[in-house]
């Protein structure tokens, strides 16, 4: 009797959405190879950044929406591996897209609202150049993290070395936010502290009550 090698179809929804990215990614490169290259070295490159903010670009070129739904799968295909993995469970589509709709509905709000209290309390020039920041190191992680997500996904790579990577980038993206903000974060600093637990800490409380 011929033996039947044993497939495991639990995470083909996965390496859909992997497929899918990545068609997003070549989409990008084509699009503007230089631009997105500058995204995913932003925190290496200070000079791409101003260069952003001089620019004053519109949200709404090809280029960036097509961007921010990369980031969007990215970032709602980590936190349904992680949530997972701290459940002991498998991750599952289901799960997937409603953290997808979570976190694209965040971003959208997130660009939303950064734009539109600048504007609402003529403060577009003092925080043009903060609000770049945080853009552009919002997609650097997601870019930097595709790779890495891939790699936890079919390979023996530990699932908490994913975590770790993230967190790193985390923390880092927040340093380099406050080295290149520092005086006008300092001015503001409260202000600060509530824009982190309202706008980056707590949604990521809410997407693991989505998911528990």
């Amino acid at each position: 009797m011929q033996a039947l090698d044993r497939i495991d179809y639990s995470n083909n929804w996965l390496t859909l959405v992997f497929l899918f990215a990545l068609l997003l990614l070549v989409a990008l490169k084509t699009i503007n190879q230089q631009k997105l290259f500058g995204y995913s070295t932003a925190f290496f490159r200070k000079g791409f950044v101003v260069k952003k903010t001089e620019d004053r670009e519109s949200l709404l070129t090809v280029f960036n929406i097509v961007l921010l739904c990369f980031s969007a799968i990215v970032y709602a295909a980590f936190f349904s591996f992680i949530t997972a993995f701290f459940l002991d469970e498998t991750a599952s589509f289901t799960v997937f897209i409603k953290v997808l709709g979570f976190v694209f509905i965040y971003l959208v709000l997130f660009l939303i609202l950064d734009v539109g209290l600048a504007k609402l309390f003529e403060v577009q020039n003092e925080t043009s150049y903060l609000f770049s920041t945080k853009i552009a190191y919002l997609y650097t992680i997601s870019l930097v993290l595709f790779p890495v997500l891939i790699i936890t996904s079919y390979s023996s790579l530990s699932t908490s070395v994913l975590l770790f990577v993230f967190v790193m980038l985390f923390l880092l993206s927040l340093l380099l936010l406050f080295v290149n903000n520092k005086n006008l974060i300092l001015n503001k600093l409260f202000y600060f502290i509530l824009y982190l637990c309202a706008l980056e800490i707590a949604p990521l409380l809410i997407i693991y009550k989505m998911m528990v």
